[in-house]
């Protein structure tokens, strides 16, 4: 079974640690295409939630890593500081089995 593994802000790598999920805290969100980059050649990650506030200012430079990478899932989640949104879970599932 594959990690998950969380980009985002302090606070919330901060609980997620506390769960047990490996975290790594962005700083600066224009080095998030970076971070994927490396990400994306590690075998052990099955599962990277990405904070919103961390993808929201550089959304049109990830989306097309994030488009093209299939494994591992990639999937954005609210933090503390960003508005919430209802998720699709069951378009999340579609995208996980290769159908979204």
């Amino acid at each position: 079974m594959g990690k998950i593994l969380l980009l985002g802000d302090r606070y919330t790598v901060s609980l997620f640690k506390m769960m047990g999920t490996e975290g790594e805290v962005i700083e600066d969100p224009f080095n998030l295409e970076k971070e994927l980059d490396t990400i994306k050649k590690r075998e052990d990650v099955d599962l990277v939630l990405i904070t919103r506030d961390i993808y929201e200012p550089v959304r049109e430079k990830v989306d097309g890593i994030i488009g093209n990478i299939t494994k591992p899932l990639v999937t954005i989640i609210p933090s503390p500081f960003s508005e919430s949104k209802p998720i699709d879970v069951k378009k999340m599932v579609l995208k996980a089995l290769g159908f979204g």
